[in-house]
């Protein structure tokens, strides 16, 4: 189960109000009004439910302590987590052809029973938790976690978090619980892959990358001049644009690390 202690205290403060009426009416308005965020659209909605899947079931947990340990650089962690997320998104897209919803709005979920998303989230945590998965990094999930203890532990906390995540679909219905996880990718990830801001993100972040006097490089732009020249790989801005917008997991280790490096997850888009 995602541990809510890894949340900013504004994003707890957010889901709490929103769970504390417990309707998909609420649910929704936390996504237009903190978000900006149109929750009819199918698409839209499910690349929120990606990320917050993949915050919750893969980075919070003891991959975060990994990567902390200097197991998986920040680097890595950009490549993975997007990697991660796109393997949700299509593994969701699919379950959705699977069931006959062919609409573009997020209203056709109501029809889908919480017994269908036992299925989905068996899926995924069999993808999630498989030792024999390479990584966009090259090692395997196996060679990651280096112990059957570790992969144990990771594998408890995938099975909590898509045991909550099924679970409070039983009372409130399949599109409350997308809904509800949808709000977690949207208000807990605003700097990820797939999240409705990154493109716009993305587009400054190349904007700027010729421009010192922008603020986001210090008052003087030292914080540029200190990040030197972009690796190879990332010295064509246009080609380094496209492979942000549609597969940054594709990134060289030197370009993540220096695009990591220039700050930006916490660029505002």
């Amino acid at each position: 189960m995602t541990n809510d202690d890894d949340w900013s205290p504004e994003v707890q403060r957010m889901l709490q109000e929103a769970q504390a009426m417990m309707t998909d009416e609420v649910m929704e308005e936390t996504l237009r009004s903190k978000a900006g965020v149109d929750p009819s659209r199918l698409p839209t909605l499910l690349d929120l439910v990606a990320i917050g899947v993949t915050n919750g079931a893969w980075r919070n947990s003891c991959i975060e302590n990994w990567h902390a340990e200097g197991r998986l650089s920040d680097g890595d962690m950009m490549r993975i987590n997007s990697y991660t997320t796109d393997a949700m998104r299509r593994r969701l897209n699919g379950w959705c052809i699977e069931s006959g919803i062919t609409s573009a709005s997020s209203t056709a979920l109501a029809g889908i029973d919480a017994e269908d998303v036992v299925v989905l989230a068996g899926r995924l945590f069999r993808w999630l938790t498989n030792a024999e998965r390479r990584l966009p990094t090259g090692m395997t999930l196996g060679e990651l976690v280096r112990s059957v203890e570790d992969l144990e532990e990771y594998e408890d906390h995938a099975d909590r978090f898509l045991g909550s995540f099924t679970g409070q679909m039983e009372d409130k219905g399949v599109r409350f619980g997308l809904l509800r996880t949808a709000c977690h990718g949207a208000l807990a990830c605003p700097q990820w892959w797939a999240h409705p801001t990154w493109p716009d993100r993305v587009d400054r972040f190349i904007r700027i990358l010729d421009d010192v006097t922008d603020p986001h490089w210090g008052s003087n732009g030292e914080r540029r001049g200190r990040l030197g020249t972009e690796p190879p790989t990332a010295q064509d801005h246009d080609i380094l644009r496209a492979t942000l917008l549609e597969s940054p997991w594709k990134l060289d280790p030197p370009a993540a690390e220096w695009i990591v490096d220039a700050g930006i997850g916490y660029l505002t888009p």
